[in-house]
């Protein structure tokens, strides 16, 4: 009793069998995935919006909250006189250049003034 020969794959001689995809099939997969991927999405926002806001300010990554660099106190007594001295005296000394540029400025400009004054006067008084 031996079996009549029979091909490698009883699918590979079946037509039609394997279906290629076409360009409508890709866009009804993506226009259902697209439909899941905001429903999950209205999902995710309507619990976030059960949550209370304090619990999600709340979590977080542990290592920031304990990592996280804290401010010194600021010392107060002799060592930040010291530093509010040293600044206040930077800062007025800033407006002190800045007055005495303008204020060097401006005589420069009054002895130009003098100057031309001076000159148009002699200009014309040859021209007489």
């Amino acid at each position: 009793m031996a079996e009549p020969e029979r091909a490698t794959s009883f699918a590979k001689s079946v037509e039609r069998l394997h279906h290629e995809e076409s360009a409508l099939d890709r866009a009804l997969a993506l226009r259902d995935q697209f439909a899941r991927a905001q429903n999950d999405n209205q999902k995710q926002k309507e619990t976030e919006a059960e949550k209370p806001p304090a619990e999600t300010e709340k979590s977080g990554s542990k290592m920031i909250s304990q990592d996280a660099p804290v401010l010194r106190p600021t010392p107060s007594g002799p060592m930040r006189q010291m530093t509010d001295r040293r600044a206040a005296s930077a800062r007025l000394g800033k407006e002190r250049g800045d007055a005495a540029i303008k204020n060097e400025a401006a005589t420069m400009a009054q002895q130009f003034r003098s100057r031309q004054g001076k000159s148009h006067d002699q200009e014309h008084d040859r021209d007489h």
